[in-house]
Parts: structure tokens; sequence; C-alpha cells
């Protein structure tokens, strides 16, 4: 079961109270009105129920599972069997066995008599959770898709590591070539200072300041002990360009580059982490090499 943790906080300590209007009930009490009903089949017991649900007070929202980008599902159990010592079900859970794909309904619960209110809902008297069903997977359907998307991340971390050790070993060639001076006929530095190797320039949009961009990213001191990358993480790290987010030779050196263009950033110690450095990765006065990659432009 996947739910965030406001809302299974706040559900949690409304579980033994009812609710003061008529309308439907589930059977443990909790008060709900049935905004949309498709009459399609509803779950069975061991089916899993792929939802969102959002709360409110009022109508202001104050947390969705849409913002995740990833629905929550529950799984249905059988509701005559014995719960759990200390467990109860959810209203969420008990509207879920009675909805069918594209059903929604909207929970009412009543907070209005709980005392030590969470912080920021001191004054409130009613709390909402509209809930639609978006799927409904049996067991079997289930456990296929659990085992595909495992199979799926394990194929992504060795795509991954394989695409970490080549940058690896790219960077390992440069650092050399830079210490030994043989690349020095292919650096340009700017007026600040900053040296780059353009690999690629890139095709596509301009890097351009006050616009957000994507770059994967590979830094090292001098020596070559790597103390920062994105690409064994398999994300690249996205901010606006030119508002001081990142280091001043970040600023410089992306803005050289369109998406899809690659560099080597060799960053002088004002363009970096200066006198202070940046303790224990990054020491004192170190300049510092980037490889880089320009994924995406906004």
């Amino acid at each position: 079961m996947r739910l965030s943790f406001v809302v299974i906080a706040l559900v949690a300590v409304v579980f033994a109270l009812g609710c003061k209007k008529e309308s439907k009930r589930t059977p443990t009490g909790y008060e709900y009105i049935i905004q949309k009903s498709t009459g399609g089949a509803k779950p069975k017991v061991g089916d899993y129920v792929y939802f969102h649900a959002q709360m409110r007070i009022a109508d202001s929202v104050a947390n969705s599972s849409r913002l995740t980008g990833q629905a929550p599902f529950l799984q249905i159990v059988d509701a005559s069997a014995t719960p759990e010592p200390g467990k109860q079900s959810s209203p969420i859970e008990e509207v879920l066995r009675e909805m069918a794909v594209g059903d929604s309904v909207t929970i009412i619960i009543n907070i209005d008599t709980i005392p030590n209110k969470p912080q920021g809902f001191e004054n409130v008297k009613e709390l909402y959770y509209d809930v639609v069903a978006i799927e409904i997977k049996s067991k079997d359907e289930f456990e296929k898709t659990a085992a595909a998307e495992r199979e799926k991340q394990q194929a992504d971390q060795v795509k991954i590591q394989a695409r970490e050790q080549e940058v690896t070993s790219g960077v390992a060639t440069i650092v050399s070539q830079y210490k030994s001076g043989t690349i020095n006929s292919q650096l340009k530095t700017t007026a600040s200072g900053l040296k780059y190797l353009m690999v690629a320039p890139g095709t596509g949009k301009q890097a351009e300041a006050q616009k957000k961009v994507s770059v994967n990213y590979y830094g090292v001191l001098t020596a070559g002990d790597r103390f920062d990358d994105s690409f064994s993480r398999g994300i690249p790290f996205s901010f606006v360009l030119g508002n001081g987010m990142v280091i001043p030779g970040w600023d410089e050196g992306i803005a050289l580059l369109k998406e899809g263009g690659k560099a080597y950033l060799f960053i002088p110690a004002a363009l970096g982490y200066g006198a202070a450095g940046s303790p224990p990765a990054i020491p004192a006065n170190a300049e510092l090499i980037f490889y880089v990659e320009l994924d995406k432009v906004e």
C-alpha cells in the first residue's frame, strides 16, 4: 500500500469518529457521497485497486496523490475476516471495495472533536477526501506487473552502470591528457579564466540565462578523484541557468552549449568553491574538471 504520510496520519486519528451528515456510510460509519457511478464491475477480494485521492479543506486542496506522479494502490481484503490486532480499516479502503473503475466518491471526516489537532488544522472541522478508482488488477496481474517492473529496473540499472563506466573511463583519459599538457592546443579560455574542451556543441535549444536546464555531469579534482556525478544516479541535475544556483563556472560553461551538447569544463577555484572549498570532498583553492552533457533546455 502506498499512501502519503499526511494522508495516513490524518486518517489514523479519526478512525474512531463518526460523521454528522446524513448520507451513505461505510460499514464502520464513515460518511461518503457518490460523485460518479459507472455501474461497472467492483473489485473482488484479493484484487488490487489503483486510485487517486486528494485531501481538501473546503475547496482548498491540501494534499494530492497526483503530485507524486504515481497512483497509490490497495489490496482488497475480506471485510468479514478478523482484523489484525490494533488495525482498523481505513475509509479509503472501505469505499474502494464498492467502486468500479471510473467511479469517484467524496469521504467526509469530522475532526472537530479531536484534541491536539495537527499544526495548520486547528480551526478545521471537516476534511474531505476525493477518491477516484482508476484501475483494478487481479492478484496474478498485479504480480506480473510487479515482476515486469523489477526486470525493467534491473535492466535500467545495468544501462546506468555501463554508461557510468564509459564516462569514468573517458574522464580519466582527459584528466591524464590535461595534466600532461597534450590537449592544451584544443582548449579554449574565456575572459573569466574558464577553460573548456568542446566535445559537441549540440543542435537543440541554446542554454540561456533564466531558462531551466537539465545536465548530466561527472566532476573530479585534477588528481582524478571523483567528488560527484549524476550518471551513477541515472537522473540529470536540473536548475535555472544564471540565477546563481550553481558555481559561476557552471553558469558560464553550460551557457556555451545547446541541447545535446557535451563538453569538459576546467574550472579555476575563483569560479568554483574558492578558498573555502566544499569540505570534505573539495579542498580549498581546488581546480575542478567537469564532463557535462546538456540534456534539456526548457
